[in-house]
């Protein structure tokens, strides 16, 4: 009888028990239904945002130096959903705290090599890190509040949906200071 209830617990756990190592940032919940499939803590780091299309991976130009602590989550979310419900959910979470969009993209308007720049050339994620889907069913974000920055990469994959996060606090240098 107490084997049954046990299988019961473990099959209603939550989608979270699945996660790699990792959490989620404090300032960002997840969206429903992702686990984290990479992760690495915060620590001092340097890393470039865009500001604009990217025409390929070791693009100088619409890109904006940052030094800060940084967390990298990479979540992969199945079956895959529409990038524009994912976007839309953590836009609503942006303004409901206080975060600005400071740049955003859809598929090829991010120019050839935003999904390189951000997944491969070790910029930004960590190399390894993101399990990258590269295709024109993209979107990125670039939002600001005070000190702290996130990116997201959202990709939709024919049997999965990616969402690479990376949140830069405690900025200690930038181009716009």
């Amino acid at each position: 009888m107490a084997l049954p209830m046990l299988a019961a617990l473990f099959a209603a756990a939550p989608l979270r028990a699945q996660d790699s190592e990792g959490q989620d940032h404090a300032a960002l919940p997840r969206y429903p239904g992702a686990i984290i499939d990479g992760y690495r803590a915060p620590s001092l780091d340097e890393i470039v945002l865009p500001t604009g299309p990217v025409t390929n991976e070791t693009a100088q130009a619409n890109l904006a130096p940052h030094t800060g602590q940084v967390t990298h989550i990479d979540y992969r979310l199945t079956p895959a959903t529409a990038p524009l419900q994912i976007e839309r959910y953590y836009t609503g979470l942006f303004q409901k705290q206080g975060f600005k969009t400071v740049y955003a993209c859809v598929g090829p308007a991010c120019g050839a090599g935003m999904g390189g720049l951000i997944l491969n050339s070790g910029r930004i994620a960590p190399t390894g890190l993101a399990d990258g889907l590269f295709n024109d069913r993209i979107r990125v974000l670039v939002a600001r509040r005070g000190d702290t920055w996130v990116l997201l990469h959202i990709a939709e994959g024919p049997d999965r949906s990616q969402i690479y996060e990376a949140v830069l606090e405690g900025q200690t240098d930038t181009a716009d200071r």
